[in-house]
């Protein structure tokens, strides 16, 4: 068997096997998007990790050094935004060619450094090697969670509603105006490739939610919001209905779907990378959590469905028909 056959994720769920020496040293290990480990009293460290190369999450054509060491920092500080945390340190890893010129590295730090103060985050260490053909950017970050409020993927119950911050699909088709340019309004091509390069991680959004008790589950929305209601369901081990027209899109989504033949709802389900959050609350928190964010943080947070029992199944309401939720979104080894 390859690993193109087995997929993505059961090459991680075949890597989590025997994984733990010693589980007391460990809260929460993989299946989340941060590893949970025992802290200073009251806390937990939270720790993630990601790797970006070149040609597979990133291109030097479509890219500034800037975007592409900026976006390599924001997409760790997600990861620790989803489970509810404050992003504290990073140690950045990377393989450069010899041939790059000392400029490119120069600014792809100044990126690094820019997220890293819109954060308060500090880098304190890494590594520095060769890489005989492409760039490679590894960022872990730590970050901390007060015990009592860490969000996790298991913990959505019948009943929740679930939510997504900001708007979804902008990201995806920002990729595909930098990848394959089309005729379109050059402010809204300027906005949609923004929604790529520069993510904003929604750190201080999920803190604010946090205040309210009624918050149960969250996952960033990286792969797709399809892949990340999949996730929910399956470590909660629950069912979902989603309405799709509900959902979120980013402005200017609409113009760009027709430019490129798709739907704005292929692209918010299956575009993935607009790092957003989704949540699961309890009923009567949805509405005291959606002001909240939106009050103070200028952020519109949307319900767009519900949790539902486990033999429901997913499923997508569309056009006024329940229909099974379609597969789909970010895979690494897809075929």
């Amino acid at each position: 068997m390859y690993i193109k056959e087995l997929g993505e994720f059961g090459l991680i769920e075949r890597i989590q096997e025997g994984c733990l020496v010693d589980p007391k040293r460990v809260v929460k290990g993989i299946g989340d998007d941060a590893a949970v480990l025992p802290y200073h009293p009251g806390y937990f460290l939270l720790v993630s990790t990601d790797m970006l190369i070149e040609g597979v999450h990133f291109t030097c054509d479509t890219a500034t050094p800037w975007e592409i060491g900026y976006k390599a920092a924001a997409v760790n500080v997600s990861d620790i935004a989803a489970m509810g945390g404050v992003p504290e340190e990073i140690v950045v890893s990377i393989g450069l060619p010899a041939q790059l010129e000392v400029k490119f590295v120069d600014e792809l730090y100044r990126g690094i450094k820019e997220c890293c103060r819109t954060f308060g985050i500090n880098i304190v260490g890494g590594d520095t090697v060769a890489s005989p053909r492409a760039i490679v950017i590894n960022i872990t970050i730590l970050g901390k969670v007060e015990t009592e409020k860490i969000l996790y993927r298991c913990t959505a119950r019948p009943g929740d509603l679930i939510l997504v911050t900001g708007d979804l699909g902008g990201s995806a088709a920002g990729l595909d105006l930098l990848l394959n340019p089309r005729p379109l309004d050059a402010g809204l091509t300027t906005e949609l490739k923004k929604r790529h390069l520069r993510p904003q991680p929604r750190v201080r959004e999920v803190r604010v939610a946090l205040q309210d008790p009624g918050l149960t589950a969250a996952d960033d929305i990286s792969d797709g919001l399809a892949t990340e209601i999949r996730e929910v369901a399956k470590a909660s081990n629950v069912g979902a209905v989603i309405y799709a027209e509900k959902i979120p899109l980013s402005p200017g989504l609409e113009e760009a779907a027709k430019v490129y033949g798709k739907s704005p709802l292929e692209y918010a389900l299956f575009g993935g990378e607009d790092f957003e959050l989704l949540w699961t609350c309890r009923p009567e928190a949805a509405e005291r959590i959606s002001r909240e964010v939106e009050k103070i943080c200028n952020t519109p947070v949307t319900i767009i469905g519900e949790i539902l029992p486990r033999e429901e199944g997913l499923n997508l309401v569309y056009e006024g028909r329940k229909i099974p939720l379609p597969e789909g979104g970010y895979n690494h080894f897809k075929l």
